[in-house]
């Protein structure tokens, strides 16, 4: 009997957890904050964007959308990207104010511009790294920084064969480029692989310092953000730690800890927000949906935090029906044991 229940128990706990789940690449960085207070941050792991009022409810905005990254518009509007996750068909979209969504550029097949890493520009250009290219190339893969204008032209800002390199146009190399802001002189700030890279409009790319973090897991800077003061945040995934960079300074302004690590980062007057996902290697956990995979905090200029939101993956209720189910198929057989030893004892003379 006691054979029979467990044979079952393992089934049931099976056929709980066992779904399938949405592939993603790597976590998303894209966090923005609106002129009322709402946060509008990325889910890759759900394929959703979520909006946080400043009441703390939380709500899904857009579904079945892949995008790593957002870009706020002046007049509030929130640009994103979406990925076909089978297919080389990429777009730009636009949700206005009201929550609107429209189509900036429509879903087209071998579009040129990666759009993984993502930025508008006030004059509507959107700025992306190239498309990855897999499998590798004989003579080695290449990066380029491109820029598609309203027009529809597409040129090359920067970039070359991967690498490191500064320079103007194509002397310059990207080693991987992830979250890009503007700076107040209207130069792109961007996160390429560990370093900071500043990028002008013109095609002339400079390192900003030595690297921040080193690569762990295949991860390292992802997010950037440029606060009111000018100062630089960048979100260190590799590192689990915000660095702030202001004047030739840099300094830790938020470890994550143990199990979260941050990912992207927005700054307006009223603090520092943080998007956290699990650190590498525990975001399978986000792609197979248990337990928490996504965290938005905020740190006042008193720099005391607070958790704004945390989503829990799909699965996670599952898996603690299942837990409950193994753990009472483990105590069915001690108890079931111990009996079998009592009667045994009893038998003796």
């Amino acid at each position: 009997m006691t054979v029979k229940f467990i044979k079952l128990t393992l089934l049931t706990a099976g056929l709980i957890m066992a779904s399938p789940c949405p592939a993603a690449a790597h976590e998303g960085w894209g966090v923005v904050v609106d002129a009322q207070g709402r946060v509008y941050v990325t889910d890759i792991p759900a394929n959703t964007i979520w909006r946080i009022s400043p009441d703390g409810r939380v709500e899904p905005v857009g579904r079945h959308i892949h995008s790593h990254a957002l870009s706020l518009g002046l007049d509030g509007a929130v640009f994103g990207t979406h990925s076909n996750l089978t297919q080389p068909i990429r777009g730009v979209w636009r949700l206005d104010k009201s929550g609107r969504f429209s189509d900036i550029i429509p879903a087209t097949r071998g579009f040129p511009l990666g759009l993984q890493s993502f930025l508008r520009a006030p004059d509507g250009s959107i700025y992306s790294a190239s498309v990855y290219q897999y499998p590798e190339p004989e003579g080695g893969r290449d990066l380029y920084l491109l820029r598609w204008s309203p027009s529809g032209a597409i040129d090359t800002v920067a970039g070359g064969r991967v690498g490191h390199a500064d320079g103007a146009g194509r002397a310059a190399r990207f080693q991987a480029i992830d979250g890009m802001a503007w700076l107040p002189d209207g130069t792109i700030v961007m996160a390429d692989g560990s370093r900071l890279r500043r990028v002008s409009v013109g095609g002339l790319v400079e390192s900003l310092g030595s690297p921040l973090t080193e690569l762990s897991w295949d991860q390292d800077l992802l997010g950037v953000a440029v606060g009111p003061e000018g100062a630089i945040y960048a979100a260190d995934f590799a590192g689990r730690v915000v660095h702030r960079v202001a004047n030739g300074r840099v300094e830790k302004l938020y470890r994550g800890g143990v199990y979260w690590a941050p990912t992207g980062v927005a700054v307006t007057a009223d603090g520092v927000y943080v998007l956290e996902h699990p650190r590498a290697p525990l975001g399978i956990l986000g792609d197979i949906g248990i337990g928490p995979y996504l965290r938005v905090r905020r740190f006042g200029p008193d720099g005391r935090g607070m958790t704004l939101a945390t989503r829990w993956g799909r699965h996670s209720q599952r898996l603690a029906i299942a837990t409950v189910l193994i753990v009472g198929a483990v105590f069915s057989i001690r108890r079931s044991r111990g009996r079998k030893l009592q009667r045994r004892q009893e038998r003796l003379p």
